[in-house]
């Protein structure tokens, strides 16, 4: 998908201090909506969030979240968004991809309130991949339709985003759980949130969609390992049951990060207060 302007990359966001907890959302298609879940139990015991990064569908949710930040703004998701309201599939569409994005970035802003991602009240990163040169980019600001498209467009389902002059895909295939760019903005305390942790134990390999799909994912759970380290306090939502392109499970999905958020809080209660962020 070509995306006219802006042709030129913005600036980097840059903050006048660092955030005290950055959470960092990672890739994994519709298990996203565990995400949700996660949100509502930091939220309801008063966790304070001062940054967000994500891939893929953590860039979509963590954007959400970071335009209105209240967890109610967000359970609209978790109860109505289901695959025709993303995905424009069609076999001949596309050489690059069977989803142009139209639709998601459709989807973006009717559901975010500001334009660019430098306007969101949560400092805000959007990690992409550039599929020319294989470099991870960190997106901080600029238009927020686009960036959030790109770093969800999961190779060979959508159409590769092509704006400042690159060729951008899903964040994920480089660095899916991006804690090393929380780190870069000096947060004291990362909270991440893998919902990769588990194989789709639901799959049926039986189209070349399905081989590459699942070689990604392989790819990106062994990738994630290097990055999982730097975090202070992983939560990983039990989801090995739950198909990743589907939305059926939304529900399952949602109460999966309410239950492995909930079974982290004290472990995240001690280590902020241990940094002097909470009492």
């Amino acid at each position: 998908m070509v995306i006219d302007k802006p042709s030129a990359m913005p600036p980097p966001r840059k903050l006048d201090t660092p955030p005290r907890v950055a959470l960092v959302l990672g890739g994994g298609a519709f298990h996203g909506m565990a995400h949700v879940g996660v949100l509502k139990v930091l939220e309801d015991a008063g966790i304070p969030i001062d940054f967000i990064a994500g891939a893929s569908v953590g860039s979509m949710v963590g954007c959400l979240y970071a335009d209105q930040p209240h967890v109610d703004s967000l359970l609209y998701l978790v109860s109505s968004t289901k695959a025709s309201n993303v995905f424009d599939f069609s076999l001949f569409r596309s050489k690059e991809g069977f989803v142009s994005g139209k639709k998601y970035q459709k989807f973006i802003r009717q559901n975010c309130h500001t334009e660019n991602i430098e306007e969101l009240k949560i400092p805000f990163v959007a990690m992409v991949t550039d599929l020319i040169n294989g470099k991870s980019i960190p997106l901080s600001s600029g238009p927020v339709a686009p960036s959030i498209n790109a770093s969800s467009a999961i190779p060979m389902v959508f159409e590769p985003v092509k704006m400042y002059g690159l060729t951008l895909v899903d964040g994920g295939v480089l660095d899916n759980i991006p804690v090393d760019v929380a780190r870069s903005y000096g947060a004291k305390v990362v909270i991440a949130v893998d919902i990769m942790a588990d194989l789709d134990s639901t799959i049926e390999i039986d189209n070349f969609l399905k081989v590459g799909l699942q070689s990604l994912l392989i790819m990106t759970r062994k990738l994630k390992e290097k990055t999982l380290v730097e975090a202070d306090i992983v939560i990983s939502p039990n989801l090995k049951d739950i198909p990743y392109m589907s939305g059926k499970n939304n529900v399952e999905a949602y109460q999966a990060g309410i239950k492995a958020a909930t079974d982290m809080l004290p472990r995240i209660k001690e280590v902020l207060i241990n940094k002097g962020i909470i009492k």
